[in-house]
């Protein structure tokens, strides 16, 4: 069951770069012809995307900064990127889709910059 984004964390995403999921399969003859067929008749879109979070010397809600909560809700509630969560369409900018959410890494120390990966589901 999908879930949503946390609470203590913005969604003000930028640097969004996105392409397509590999939706084909290649079967190759022995005769040396190749066929491909499509995995789903609606390919999958991937973002990547940045996103900065308030961190060292900032203001902390509940114990946490703002990425401690990202760091925290990644973790416990999208399970490291296993489980679907709700956004606002990355393309659109209205309407819900829902993504899986891998976090690739972060930088910084006041504020850290935070690069993430969507995929459709």
């Amino acid at each position: 069951m999908a879930q949503n984004w946390s609470t203590y964390v913005n969604t003000n995403f930028y640097g969004q770069d996105g392409g397509y999921k590999d939706n084909t399969e290649k079967v190759e003859f022995k005769s040396g012809r190749t066929v491909k067929y499509l995995k789903n008749s609606h390919p999958k879109k991937t973002h990547a995307l940045n996103l900065r979070c308030k961190d060292k010397g900032t203001v902390k809600v509940d114990g946490k900064t703002e990425f401690e909560w990202l760091l925290y809700w990644y973790e416990n509630t999208a399970k490291s990127g296993t489980v679907p969560i709700y956004l606002t369409d990355i393309i659109t900018g209205s309407g819900t889709k829902q993504y899986l959410v891998t976090i690739e890494g972060w930088s910084g120390q006041r504020f850290k910059e935070v690069n993430l990966q969507l995929e459709e589901v």
